[in-house]
């Protein structure tokens, strides 16, 4: 038997930019092989070089950084040998590239069909369409992006991909920012077009489930070098080095009761969750809330409490309503119906009409710090900002100095103060989020996906932060995520939402060790653990309908813990 021939080979590349004058190496004597119908995985925390590697495959450089030492070729081609014609026949003929925000890949103005047919090869868009497992092709060709959901937009990105039938994918954090059972569906279609096409494939990710699931191999990569590298199976059944062993135990797991603890080595401890007290008092309640957008119901009959001390997650697809309901309490949106109320006042008012005592009791930390902080403000000012505003300092040199005490209530060092956001990592930028949300000495503080582009050992990090947060000044946490794990380790009760409606609420290790509702157990049944073979939990996949009736919503299964009515369908 022929053996194969490598797609990609990687020989001792050095990557490294100009800064101050001088070479600062990103890239350090990286190679790697992959074949066709593999899948090699590329892994490490931000910095590491994951994406600079990635990126060479298509002959991409950042702008000021070049080639410092050995080759890349793909499909026998020495790719920074190529002339300029050759090097655009490669970039979406023989590589092409999944990115992570396909949303913002899309042309706004244009639709699908004649974007993807703009992307080159023989296939017909609307073959491509199905071939991605989209419903009613022809139609959806005719759509523009923003009448696709997260998912769809994706599956159109790989379908721009696969248009010129290359032999390489590159995918770069292909589903960071999607629902779990969203991005199984992607992953799955990924893996199966890899098989029907014979792709090699490099992913990128910082999701150890999602790698897991997708690699046959696996590189470690730390401070822009390869520390291991071994096939999926054995790197993370016995991982060889300490950097290693601590990445796979600072991935949250859907059994932990708390969030873990993880030492140098990789020895991990869970620490339980802190129980709120009986007497706890509500921070804020929602009673039967709605809200629409124009003539469509985003959320339909919503209530819940959230006491001083408290965190409570909203879990669920996307769609279901959870950031909506997040928006509304902040004031970004106001309700259609229902009640939202503070002991101060009412929430169920815009912020801008909210009175300033009521509004810095309620406070938003957003999913995106590097979007949300003005990249040409220092990021003590961002923090001094709201303290001004709400009058929690009195003096520009009062509002510095509990700038400072803020920054560093967040484990930053308050010298970084001075720094513009792009001067700090991504993990640190959160963190500043989290600051400006606590200048208004809130009660409430509402979480928006904020570890979602996160790698795991920062994610973990700014969870015990957050954690630790709460049990320190009381906080009442609303906390939103799709990372059915995340959240089962820092909330205390869980609320989950489909197509706007409840359908299971209750205490968290309740609703993990026992779902009473299918969609539940869906979502549960979606997750990637990072453990290779790993089976799903079972159960999921019933057809069901709602049987709720207005005076007989739900079945109680004891201790807060009750689950909307429904069916089986024959």
């Amino acid at each position: 038997m022929t053996p194969k021939t490598s797609i990609v080979s990687v020989a001792g590349l050095s990557v490294a930019y100009r800064s101050g004058g001088r070479e600062v190496p990103v890239v350090r004597e990286v190679s790697l092989d992959v074949l066709p119908g593999q899948t090699l995985a590329l892994v490490g925390e931000s910095g590491s070089g994951k994406s600079t590697v990635a990126a060479t495959l298509l002959g991409h450089l950042r702008h000021g950084s070049r080639v410092t030492g050995g080759s890349v070729r793909v499909d026998g081609a020495d790719v920074f040998a190529l002339p300029a014609r050759e090097l655009r026949r490669l970039r979406g003929g023989t590589a092409a590239m999944v990115g992570q925000n396909a949303g913002q890949a899309l042309t706004p103005s244009m639709r699908i069909g004649r974007q993807i047919a703009e992307a080159g090869g023989e296939v017909p868009v609307v073959d491509l369409l199905d071939q991605v497992r989209l419903p009613r092709p022809a139609e959806l060709a005719r759509r523009y992006p923003h009448e696709l959901s997260g998912g769809q937009q994706q599956r159109v990105a790989i379908a721009m991909a696969i248009a010129a039938r290359p032999k390489l994918l590159v995918l770069d954090e292909p589903t960071t920012g999607l629902d779990v059972v969203t991005q199984r569906g992607v992953l799955d279609l990924i893996g199966t077009l890899r098989d029907e096409l014979g792709l090699a494939a490099v992913l990128v990710s910082h999701d150890l489930g999602v790698v897991a699931h997708m690699a046959d191999e696996v590189s470690v990569l730390r401070s822009g070098r390869i520390v291991e590298a071994a096939p999926t199976g054995r790197l993370f059944a016995a991982p060889q080095v300490p950097y290693t062993r601590r990445l796979l135990a600072s991935v949250p797991r859907l059994d932990d009761e708390g969030l873990a603890l993880v030492g140098e080595t990789g020895e991990r401890e869970v620490r339980p969750r802190t129980a709120v007290p009986d007497d706890s008092p509500p921070a804020v309640s929602a009673r039967d809330i709605t809200i629409d957008y124009g003539s469509s119901r985003a959320v339909d009959g919503v209530s819940f409490d959230v006491r001083r001390g408290e965190v409570v997650a909203l879990v669920g697809e996307s769609g279901s309503g959870k950031s909506t309901l997040a928006w509304t309490l902040a004031g970004l949106r106001t309700p259609s119906g229902g009640t939202m109320t503070h002991e101060s006042g009412d929430l169920a008012r815009p912020a801008g009409k909210r009175p300033l005592s009521l509004r810095r009791r309620v406070q938003l930390v957003f999913q995106n710090a590097d979007t949300s902080l003005n990249p040409r403000r220092t990021v003590g000012d961002a923090v001094r900002r709201p303290l001004r505003f709400f009058g929690t300092a009195g003096s520009r040199t009062e509002a510095a100095a509990r700038a400072r005490e803020l920054i560093s209530d967040v484990r930053l060092d308050p010298a970084l103060a001075e720094r513009l956001p792009a001067q700090l990592s991504g993990g640190q930028r959160q963190r500043i989020g989290i600051a400006r949300a606590l200048a208004g000495e809130p009660d409430v503080l509402i979480a928006d996906e904020i570890t979602t582009a996160l790698d795991v050992s920062v994610q973990a990090d700014v969870l015990r932060l957050l954690d630790d947060l709460r049990r320190e000044r009381e906080l009442a946490c609303l906390f939103i995520s799709h990372d059915l794990a995340v959240v089962r380790g820092i909330a205390d009760r869980v609320v989950v939402l489909r197509h706007g409606v409840v359908v299971e609420e209750g205490p968290t290790d309740s609703v993990f060790s026992d779902p009473g509702h299918p969609y539940t157990r869906q979502l549960m049944a979606a997750v990637l653990e990072p453990s290779p073979g790993a089976r799903p939990l079972e159960g999921g996949a019933v057809e069901w309908a709602d049987a709720a009736e207005p005076d007989d919503l739900w079945t109680d299964h004891g201790a807060g813990h009750r689950v909307r009515r429904w069916r089986v369908v024959a």
